[in-house]
């Protein structure tokens, strides 16, 4: 109830501004258009651009409208270049999770153990599906798993329980590793092949626009994603429009709406593997702001009430002092002129 009644007030915002009207959609390239054009002020996206430029970013692009109204790479980055998205691949691994619960292959009550009978310990078949996507699986939390070839045999088979099932959020790639396999029982298909003929493709990803990396033949649903700035952009447009392109529907929008509100009490601004303002995560930025967080700030920052959506990609590690990406969130939505 809570969650219809938010996306009606957001509903009600979009045609008081009339963003929704204004969108276009990029065919096999983007419109650009002046800041002013789209109501945003230069000075202030230079502000932007600056913080990325002094923040080791290798691009920044600002979506307005559906229009591209800033865009920019730095040292030997350029509109080719694909970069790790880290754990926004994990927001990607939700929207194939969501398609195949619409197509009836999986459901969020569906435990580990109905795809996997053999997982280890016993109680890491009880684990659902739910507690996956919502970081509660209770899974050990090994953070060298990444450097792991045997990573999947690892998670499935001698990963320990640290918790219950459901009785504690971490954020655990050890976890979420176990919905690879499930996938793939429960479909047929590994999460990169599947998205790609269902989500990347219809919204104009190019196949030489990404790559995902496997491991142990599964792919990685915590980090496997190597796209462009652009790629990702589509991506925002898209979950920007309730998971609607142009006149088709890619991905359901009622599964985008349960994705971004909390998933569970323990940690409210975590939904189904996208991060949520709930809980003033970041500062002085609307609050129905959400985003996917890939490390080294490689992420989709969308806000539904000021038609925008923010991308930023490194392969550096950040400054170790005075770095909040928040800032950069605060800089591009405070160059929005209101009405």
């Amino acid at each position: 109830m809570r969650c219809r009644f938010a996306l009606a007030l957001l509903a009600v915002v979009f045609c008081a501004r009339g963003a929704v009207a204004q969108t276009v959609w990029p065919g096999e390239d983007w419109e650009t258009a002046s800041p002013a054009s789209q109501q945003m002020d230069v000075a202030g996206l230079e502000k932007a651009k600056a913080w990325l430029e002094s923040h080791n970013s290798k691009s920044g692009i600002v979506i307005r409208h559906g229009r591209i109204v800033a865009e920019w790479y730095f040292g030997d980055a350029n509109q080719q270049s694909k970069f790790a998205a880290y754990s926004t691949s994990k927001s990607l691994s939700s929207m194939a999770t969501g398609l195949a619960i619409a197509d009836g292959k999986l459901a969020l009550d569906h435990t580990v153990g109905k795809y996997i009978p053999d997982a280890s310990p016993d109680s890491k078949r009880t684990v659902t599906v739910k507690q996956l996507l919502s970081m509660s699986s209770g899974v050990h939390n090994n953070s060298g798993i990444g450097q792991r070839e045997d990573l999947f045999s690892y998670a499935l088979k001698a990963a320990p329980m640290d918790h219950e099932p459901g009785a504690k959020w971490d954020y655990n790639n050890t976890g979420l590793a176990l919905l690879s396999p499930v996938f793939q029982k429960a479909t047929g298909q590994q999460i990169d092949e599947f998205l790609i003929g269902r989500v990347f493709r219809p919204i104009g990803i190019r196949a030489d626009d990404l790559m995902w990396e496997r491991r142990e033949g599964y792919a990685l649903p915590y980090s496997g994603c190597h796209t462009t700035a652009r790629s990702l952009g589509r991506i925002g447009l898209m979950v920007l429009h309730q998971g609607k392109w142009i006149d088709k529907q890619i991905v359901p929008a009622e599964w985008l709406k349960e994705s971004i509100v909390p998933s569970q009490e323990l940690n409210k601004s975590y939904g189904y593997l996208w991060w949520n303002n709930t809980t003033n995560k970041w500062p002085h930025v609307p609050k129905d702001a959400y985003a996917a967080l890939g490390k080294w700030d490689n992420n989709i920052f969308v806000v539904p009430s000021l038609d925008l959506i923010v991308i930023r990609q490194s392969d550096i590690a950040p400054p170790a002092k005075d770095y909040k990406i928040a800032d950069y969130y605060q800089l591009v939505c405070n160059a929005v002129k209101q009405p």
